[in-house]
């Protein structure tokens, strides 16, 4: 049997479309205001709109980069106000890292980098998570995960219809 996405692996029982993509909006509507000064830096870069041809190549959707984007900021940011995320403290702390995002930005280059593409992974199992999976063990190989993203959940198959925010010229964030 060939599901919708190619694999023979049929769809998750959990998979269930609508939810998905009210989750995705949901994404959207929930960076938008803390991370749009740094996304607006980033779509007047040249070099990083060619890294994202690579994302878009890899299957990424525009919530996927956003994500990482987002993630890589609150990354950044922890490091900035000095939570280093070490102890159970600095973890609760770290849920109000969000709100310290807003107006942030941080240099193109840190973006450019290859410690960006490691919040990719951070985004999938936090997905994982969303879609009602619990982690047995603290550290997860990403392919497996990512390869049950796709093949399972349509994850890379779904997406709000607008522009794209990283093409030339670059989209603007869906409207709702």
């Amino acid at each position: 049997m060939t599901s919708i996405t190619g694999s023979t692996a049929p769809l998750h029982r959990r998979f269930d479309e609508k939810d998905s993509l009210r989750q995705i909006k949901n994404r959207y509507l929930g960076m938008r205001e803390d991370i749009a000064d740094q996304v607006k830096l980033l779509q007047a870069d040249e070099c990083f709109l060619v890294r994202c041809d690579e994302f878009y190549k890899a299957g990424y959707e525009d919530w996927h980069i956003l994500a990482a984007i987002f993630n890589f900021m609150l990354h950044l940011k922890n490091q900035e106000i000095g939570n280093l995320l070490k102890t159970r403290e600095d973890r609760e702390r770290s849920k109000e890292t969000p709100k310290l995002l807003k107006g942030s930005q941080y240099p193109v280059e840190k973006f450019l980098a290859t410690e960006m593409e490691m919040h990719f992974t951070v985004h999938a199992l936090t997905c994982l998570m969303r879609y009602g999976f619990e982690p047995r063990v603290p550290a997860i190989a990403s392919e497996p995960v990512i390869k049950f993203l796709r093949e399972r959940m349509r994850h890379f198959d779904l997406d709000i219809p607008h522009s794209p925010m990283f093409a030339r010229p670059p989209g603007d964030w869906p409207e709702f």
